[in-house]
């Protein structure tokens, strides 16, 4: 979908972010069809003087893998893959799927078999590596998710994926100033009233380097001060299921009742292990060209005018010591349109219907203009 242009300052992007250099052992991690794509990325690589390794895999086959998967097996596929990423310095992770529902047949024990003996350990492997990208490549099942045209999405895709993101890390200082300062955060909504500290945690702003698109900054809440509850106005896709209307309350920062149109998908995460139960990340999205939610993780986290928390593990960049086999996000848009919502850092108002207030951090509403 990406004509030739767009595909090379993407790539550009993707190599200077992993500090790619002569003698690196570069991975590339696909999933899907990008064939082109793929193809100038090992060229990119080899001009650099490094050395590419590719894993490719299409969807219908992993599907058949997990469709007659057992313990034995999974171990046996886990322990090859981890023992390849190793050996690697760079993790680079491709995605590219026309239908998202691809999964929605396999039997559900075999997809919770399958993430919790396959898939987790090894996204928690890769994520774990000091250089990692994770790209999600356009597609028209995409598009047919998100509600838009072709057009649209890839508009959308290349403008969010490359824009000035010096600029936001200069634009940003004051959020983060600010962020580091914070005892006590307060998220209100629509059936949304939530609470937490995060002092002392530190935060982290993704600039291009470890998902394209990016932009956002996140931290996490002290483990066991979250209390209240949260609605999720954001559709969360996890490996070919979908949950819908996510509500989550919290005592003590472990989760006390929770609901969603998948009520089993969303039991099996949050019984997962212990960490599983608490937050570890807590993120503010930025990207201004990501302006409305297009159904994919990967973009909408990022999205303006959002916020979300991950149920699991923490970043190392953000540490609240909560550990877990897995990472996930759920995302609230506070755009007016969508609900609108508050956000309050130790009582004063930072942000209103996904606008921010201060004069201060009032830049950031304004990202796409006068990029240099």
């Amino acid at each position: 979908m990406l004509s030739t242009v767009q595909q090379k300052e993407i790539i550009q992007r993707l190599i200077t972010s992993n500090h790619i250099q002569k003698g690196n052992k570069v991975m590339i991690d696909v999933q899907g069809e990008v064939n082109n794509f793929v193809n100038e990325i090992i060229k990119e690589i080899y001009n650099r003087g490094a050395l590419p390794y590719l894993r490719t895999y299409k969807t219908k086959h992993i599907k058949e893998l997990i469709m007659g998967s057992s313990e034995e097996s999974l171990k046996l596929w886990l322990d090859q893959e981890l023992y390849r990423l190793k050996n690697m310095d760079v993790y680079i992770g491709i995605k590219s799927h026309e239908n998202l529902y691809e999964f929605e047949d396999i039997p559900k024990d075999k997809l919770s078999l399958y993430n919790r003996r396959f898939l987790n350990p090894y996204q928690h492997a890769y994520l774990m590596k000091e250089n990692w990208t994770l790209l999600q490549y356009p597609t028209y099942g995409m598009a047919q998710l998100a509600k838009i045209g072709s057009t649209e999405l890839v508009d959308t895709y290349y403008k969010a994926s490359t824009f000035n993101y010096e600029k936001l890390k200069r634009d940003v200082i004051p959020l983060q100033r600010l962020m580091n300062n914070t005892n006590t955060v307060e998220i209100k909504s629509p059936n949304t009233n939530l609470t937490f500290s995060m002092k002392r945690i530190g935060n982290y702003l993704c600039d291009c380097k470890y998902n394209i698109p990016d932009g956002e900054i996140f931290s996490a809440p002290i483990k066991e001060t979250v209390e209240g509850y949260i609605h999720f106005n954001c559709i969360t896709s996890l490996n070919g299921e979908l949950l819908e209307d996510v509500f989550l309350e919290f005592k003590n920062g472990k989760v006390i009742s929770f609901k969603s149109r998948n009520q089993d998908t969303l039991h099996r995460i949050i019984s997962t292990d212990e960490g599983s139960q608490y937050i570890g990340e807590f993120g503010i999205g930025l990207n201004p060209y990501i302006k409305k939610p297009l159904n994919n993780l990967l973009f909408d986290e990022k999205m303006f005018g959002s916020l979300h928390l991950a149920l699991g593990q923490a970043f190392p960049m953000a540490y609240n010591g909560n550990e877990s086999s897995i990472h996930v996000d759920f995302i609230l848009n506070q755009q007016k349109e969508y609900g609108g919502g508050e956000l309050f850092f130790d009582g004063e108002l930072i942000r209103k219907d996904g606008l921010f207030i201060p004069e201060e951090l009032q830049q950031l509403n304004y990202l796409m203009e006068g990029e240099n």
